[in-house]
């Protein structure tokens, strides 16, 4: 029943949106529509339904990447921040567009980036789970947008996820990513790990470690806001 009633609320929430893109082309013109939810921050959680993301035997990322962000949602929103997450079940969001055209995989791109470019957050955190040829290759990784906000943001998420991992890398412009391209506020993608290693794939499914993981974006996040945002 609750989740009837969250799939609900996400489902109206998507037709106000769908309403506002059929009322106007001008997205300044919503910046100010009372009906809107504001938003500090949306988790886009990548992935979802017919589309299962990375895949390593019975493991698909879609599943890893919904556990994490309800995780970072509900201690985002004990922080008290204004959080929007994109879905909070296992479906996919090309359902939701009946807006943009294009194939699903187009459309479910369209309507992550839609949402965001509506409801106009300070930032989105798209959420993934990362895959290699290389099976000995680990870790977090963070890309970024071409424009400082989203550089400095990866920056931290990169060095708080680094120290959970006992990694160096370093985050990168995703200059072929959709999502990236067509978000206007500052927005990055997570990836949290490999699903092609072994260590990684055991950990990104292990609850523990995902809270650490939803702790390290949380502190990264109150590091960017206190820096960009701070009042």
């Amino acid at each position: 029943m609750q989740k009837d009633v969250i799939r609900l609320k996400q489902s109206l929430m998507i037709l106000l949106v769908f309403l506002c893109l059929c009322k106007t082309s001008d997205a300044s013109a919503l910046a100010d529509d009372p009906l809107l939810p504001n938003a500090d921050i949306i988790i886009d959680v990548g992935h979802g339904g017919i589309d299962s993301g990375a895949l390593h035997g019975k493991y698909q990322e879609k599943d890893m990447n919904l556990a994490i962000s309800k995780k970072t949602y509900k201690l985002l929103k004990k922080k008290g921040y204004r959080v929007i997450i994109n879905r909070t079940e296992d479906y996919a969001l090309s359902e939701d567009n009946k807006w943009s055209f294009g194939g699903r995989h187009r459309k479910d791109l369209a309507q992550r980036s839609g949402l965001a470019n509506t409801i106009k957050p300070k930032m989105m955190l798209s959420m993934h789970i990362n895959w290699s040829g290389k099976s000995d290759r680990r870790g977090p990784l963070v890309i970024y947008q071409n424009q400082s906000d989203s550089i400095l943001l990866a920056q931290l998420l990169q060095e708080s996820l680094n120290r959970i991992y006992g990694t160096e890398e370093k985050p990168v412009l995703g200059k072929k990513y959709y999502v990236l391209r067509h978000t206007k506020c500052p927005a990055v993608i997570v990836e949290l790990g490999f699903i092609s290693n072994k260590t990684d794939r055991k950990l990104l499914n292990d609850s523990h470690h995902q809270a650490k993981l939803a702790k390290a974006i949380t502190q990264a996040v109150d590091q960017y806001f206190a820096m960009i945002h701070p009042n």
